[in-house]
């Protein structure tokens, strides 16, 4: 399996930026670690700089991307946004909510070929909370985005809360059917729609949304091949 190098950088709320590079393979969830060539040594974000605040950040891969994410304590803890080397507009779009760091935080990033059909949304609540949802499309069909951790629907992942925020991503262009994507209630009306960005041409942005979200609340897309 191929592999590239992913780049990021983080930016804390004193100024401090941490510069991130590792060799990723493709297709595999991964840890992005520290770049050695600024911090001497390769290490996970939360054991370089433990308290601090980051604010900001980017990740680039080389061909494709799925999503990325700080995990914390087994939980996704903030939504880093992802690009495609070549496809940025800008450099540190700013998190959710500003987010510190703790000893044993971790960097997790998705590297992809460009021909990988994964697509990802991802939601911050007005709770606080962020999830990423994800599903890879085959061919002409309805595909419900599940949640990364648990492959729960976004209603039993997000029972009561309010999606605030959000973005999504996928290399499928005009093979969707639907505008971007979707969510749908229990009787299978759409209740909020999110966009769906190729990564490889556009940089995906957070948009602003008040999607409530209840059980047997469903995250899909209709795909024609």
């Amino acid at each position: 399996m191929a592999t590239n190098t992913t780049n990021g950088n983080l930016v804390c709320s004193d100024g401090t930026n941490i510069p991130l590079k590792t060799e990723l393979a493709e297709g595999t969830e991964s840890d992005l670690k520290t770049d050695t060539v600024y911090t001497v040594s390769s290490m996970n974000v939360g054991d370089y700089a433990p308290g601090k605040t980051v604010v900001s950040g980017l990740v680039s891969c080389d061909n494709g991307v799925g999503y990325c994410y700080i995990l914390s304590q087994g939980l996704v803890a903030a939504i880093i946004p992802w690009s495609v080397k070549g496809a940025v507009s800008d450099g540190s779009p700013a998190l959710c909510q500003p987010y510190t760091l703790k000893a044993g935080d971790i960097v997790r990033c998705m590297n992809n070929t460009a021909a990988d059909r994964e697509a990802a949304m991802a939601v911050y609540t007005a709770s606080g909370i962020s999830r990423i949802f994800k599903v890879t499309a085959s061919g002409g069909a309805t595909n419900e985005l599940v949640d990364l951790q648990t492959g729960n629907s976004v209603g039993d992942t997000l029972f009561g809360q309010r999606i605030t925020k959000w973005f999504g991503t996928s290399v499928d262009g005009n093979k969707i059917e639907t505008q971007g994507f979707v969510v749908v209630d229990a009787l299978g009306n759409v209740v909020g729609s999110c966009s769906a960005t190729n990564p490889i041409v556009q940089q995906p942005l957070f948009s602003f949304a008040a999607t409530n979200i209840a059980l047997n609340y469903k995250a899909q897309y209709l795909t024609n091949a």
